[in-house]
């Protein structure tokens, strides 16, 4: 079990023109509200706007996204009055920065297809979205962009194996894809980008909790030089975003309904490696994602099925 810890506040060190993270004390989530009904959400947000999307049921079905604003004085997301229908499909994950929504998911419940589609918002709550477009085969695909680069990861098969990474370039409402390129071999792989910087995390196995892995890399034209991967934790499930000149990660304690933790950021203590401050408890539920820009956001199942889905908004900005 993990030991509940506190550190000081410590000024982030630079590095070069790299976004930086600092270690603080936990991310100070604010109260937990429910927004909607569903499974397996993933949230994304661009300065003040968030954008998320979930599964209708727990199997292939009807995908839906939702959009909503941060107050962060609160902390609360006015969200729009209803949440839409978009694709069907299983397993999505949504990106966000500027004026492009890229969205991705696997098109049956098991190893096949995967397709994305981009958006723009265009009304207040409403996203304007391209068709959609097969880019590879594989499971369990997640995304991020920064500017017009788009980094996704996922995995080859249903289990534990290899993980494949692609970048991609936006144009319009279409993606040009480089080539997949196998970076590691583990389970449940997230992403984030920003600052030039890659930061993903995985599950090294099928065991709950079991330990979990960092890379950080740099993208060039298509491909991305990784850093060797390291432990950091414990856990299932995670999930990572930049937040300002923070690092934010969430996961899940255990396999089911339960503990879900938060890491601190860390600094970069050499050009591929982080150093994290401690992870603390701050909600239960399941599947967490989370995102950041000056504020955190979190999204989580309430429960193992289908059903209430809620947020967090942090109640200070990322930065301390």
């Amino acid at each position: 079990m993990k030991t509940k810890m506190k550190f000081n506040r410590s000024i982030a060190l630079a590095l070069s023109t790299l976004f930086l993270v600092s270690i603080g004390s936990a991310q100070n989530w604010g109260p937990s509200y429910q927004y909607d009904y569903g499974y397996n959400p993933k949230i994304a947000n661009y300065v003040q706007t968030v954008v998320e999307v979930h599964n209708a049921g727990n199997g292939f079905g009807p995908l839906w996204y939702h959009v909503g604003y941060i107050d962060p004085s609160s902390p609360t997301i006015t969200w729009g009055p209803n949440s839409y229908l978009y694709d069907y499909g299983w397993n999505p994950s949504v990106a966000y920065a500027g004026s492009s929504v890229v969205e991705v998911h696997n098109a049956g419940n098991g190893v096949g297809p995967m397709w994305y589609r981009v958006g723009h918002i265009t009304g207040q709550y409403t996203i304007s979205w391209g068709p959609g477009h097969q880019y590879d085969n594989g499971y369990n695909p997640r995304v991020t962009i920064e500017g017009s680069t788009v980094v996704e990861v996922h995995n080859g098969g249903n289990g534990v194996g290899p993980m494949w990474y692609h970048v991609g370039h936006i144009t319009g409402s279409t993606i040009s894809w480089g080539p997949s390129y196998q970076y590691d071999n583990g389970l449940n792989p997230s992403v984030a980008y920003s600052g030039g910087a890659v930061i993903e995390v995985h599950n090294g196995g099928n065991s709950v909790p079991g330990p979990m892995w960092y890379h950080v890399g740099y993208v060039t034209g298509s491909t991305i030089s990784w850093g060797p991967s390291y432990q950091y934790d414990y856990g299932w499930n995670p999930s990572v975003a930049p937040c300002n000149i923070n690092l934010v990660e969430v996961h899940n304690g255990g396999d089911n309904v339960g503990p879900m933790w938060s890491h601190d950021g860390g600094f970069f203590n050499g050009y591929y490696t982080i150093n994290w401050g401690g992870a603390y408890s701050y909600d239960y539920g399941w599947n967490p994602s989370v995102a950041g820009w000056n504020s955190a956001v979190e999204v989580h199942n309430g429960q193992a099925g289908v059903g209430s889905l809620w947020y967090h908004v942090t109640n200070s900005p990322c930065f301390y």
